[in-house]
């Protein structure tokens, strides 16, 4: 019985632990996804202004 109860609790504690790295992993993509974005909004937006600037 102590068998039993000891693998279900391992189990349960690498189960913990995939689904705290998956969701780390999640949250840093998402992270990085939006600087992304913001980074190529910026460059747009000095184009547009070079853009200006040169007519």
């Amino acid at each position: 019985m102590k068998d039993i109860l000891d693998t279900v609790i391992v189990i349960m504690f690498v189960i913990m632990v995939a689904m705290f790295i998956i969701n780390f992993n999640r949250q840093q993509i998402k992270k990085h996804t939006d600087k992304v974005a913001k980074n190529e909004e910026k460059i747009k937006a000095n184009n547009k202004a070079k853009d200006t600037i040169d007519e």
